[in-house]
Order: C-alpha cells, then structure tokens, then sequence
C-alpha cells in the first residue's frame, strides 16, 4: 500500500477540453480499482480531485499506483508519492 499526496496543481491546464471529460471518467475507474473504500468516499475523493482540492490518497495498492499516478498528472497535478512502511 502507498500513500499518494496532491501537492499542487499546474496552472497552465485550460480545462473543458475532450480530453478533461474522459479524464474526469477514468479518475473514477481507477480510483474504485486503486483503492478499498466506501463509494461515497471515493465520491467525495474523486471531487476534491475535480476542483483541484490539495488531498491525500491513503491506501493505494501497489500494483495501481502507476496508473492513478498517470491520470492525476495528465490532469495537471504535482504529487508526491510514498510507499508505506511492512509491518514486521
């Protein structure tokens, strides 16, 4: 599991493209695939995310990290991503 954190957002995205509509769908795919929650939460996540709210992803599987990491820089996010720490 890994821990992604929304820093910033760039400023140089216009929005209301083609594309910012396919993205804002495929945000909420691979969110519900990323990570184990409530479907309100990943509601309210995936908002925050819209309105380029600075959040913090808990939880993300590992093996989805890349992908959700691609889309939230498509979208023009700066991020920081860390791995949490095995229990022992």
């Amino acid at each position: 599991m890994a821990t992604i954190e929304i820093l910033g957002w760039k400023e140089h995205d216009v929005g209301f493209t083609g594309w910012d509509g396919h993205a804002r769908t495929e945000l909420t795919k691979r969110l519900r695939r990323a990570i184990n929650t409530s479907p309100s939460e990943l509601k309210s996540m995936a908002r925050g995310i819209r309105s380029r709210q600075c959040i913090t992803l808990r939880n993300v599987h590992d093996d989805a990290i890349a992908s959700v990491r691609q889309i939230l820089e498509t979208m023009g996010a700066e991020l920081n991503v860390s791995p949490t720490p095995k229990e022992q």
